[in-house]
């Protein structure tokens, strides 16, 4: 493991102008005469956990990936986000995501070709922002896009208008029984991203899964999450939100004034994972990577609508 140090990319956001330095740190495959591959992984609201961001991390390097964790949170003097989504922005861990892009880029063992982000969550929020066409326009000065986005039970209360992308390969992983990040609202998203051009998206529901199902054992609740599931809103080309409740566009801070008072809630249940779905949910995630260049062995298509569900035995 290397550590890196990165400062994040600013851009024409509300919530993504602050300069910042963040860490990272970067694993490796055993050496070889190749160069490799590499996904940058972008965290939960809990920030690094070694039973997610670590596990998957040694998964992609045993299947000859490299991976670039970064830790949005500790640089700016946060340790998480779960009860205070604004204390780091998902366009904060967005312009993480490419000073990790450029960073890798310039790094001789990676594949400057192949490098993906992916995440969990609030992660899977950031990563498939910087998939959305529209967004680049508010990164004029770095032309560099990701090869290829993994979104892993994603908040998609907020969706782009346009939800064009640059039709890079896109995988929705996600959770039946998430209340949390509901997955209804990421397979409407994907299904907008779909018809607005990108005909390489992929969506696997886990049917009896909750949110975070990379923690073994019971579901839990978290008490002092905030839960922006009601909160739906369309994002404009020039970011303000469009709440569909209050009929009217909104500033970035406007909207998070409003939406505090109008619609977040407190609590999700989340965990439950059994280390047969943890397994399967691996070998999805790496069958698709290497379906698109990431890996070693080709995998069958996905049906022709991209969804695929799969009835995992639920845990209460």
């Amino acid at each position: 493991m290397e550590s890196v140090s990165l400062d994040t990319l600013t851009f024409d956001h509300p919530a993504a102008s602050r300069p910042a330095r963040v860490t990272a740190s970067l694993h490796l495959p055993q050496a070889g005469d190749r160069r490799f591959a590499c996904m940058v992984i972008l965290t939960s609201s809990a920030g690094v956990q070694r039973h997610r961001e670590h596990y998957y991390a040694q998964a992609l390097n045993e299947a000859g990936v490299a991976a670039l964790i970064v830790d949005s949170f500790t640089g700016r003097g946060v340790r998480r986000t779960v009860a205070d989504q604004t204390l780091v922005s998902a366009a904060q861990m967005e312009g993480d995501a490419f000073a990790a892009l450029a960073h890798l880029r310039s790094d001789p063992r990676i594949d400057p070709a192949r490098i993906g982000v992916m995440g969990v969550s609030k992660g899977a929020g950031a990563a498939l922002n910087a998939a959305i066409a529209v967004r680049q326009r508010w990164r004029p000065d770095f032309p560099h896009l990701f090869d290829l986005h993994v979104a892993i039970c994603p908040g998609a209360t907020a969706q782009h208008r346009d939800p064009a992308t640059h039709d890079r390969p896109i995988f929705f992983m996600l959770a039946g029984r998430d209340d949390y990040t509901p997955a209804p609202l990421a397979i409407d998203y994907a299904g907008r991203m779909r018809q607005a051009g990108n005909g390489r998206i992929k969506v696997k529901i886990y049917s009896g899964a909750h949110h975070g199902w990379e923690s073994l054992g019971p579901v839990f609740d978290i008490k002092d999450a905030e839960n922006w599931s009601c909160c739906a809103n369309f994002i404009e080309d020039d970011g303000r939100h469009f709440v569909v409740a209050a009929g009217r566009a909104f500033s970035e801070p406007d909207y998070q004034a409003w939406a505090r008072r109008h619609c977040v809630t407190r609590g999700a249940r989340a965990g439950g994972g059994t280390a047969a779905l943890k397994r399967r949910a691996t070998g999805d995630l790496l069958a698709f990577l290497a379906t698109h260049g990431f890996g070693q062995s080709a995998v069958a298509k996905p049906p022709q609508d991209g969804v695929i569900r799969d009835p995992v035995p639920s845990r209460a």
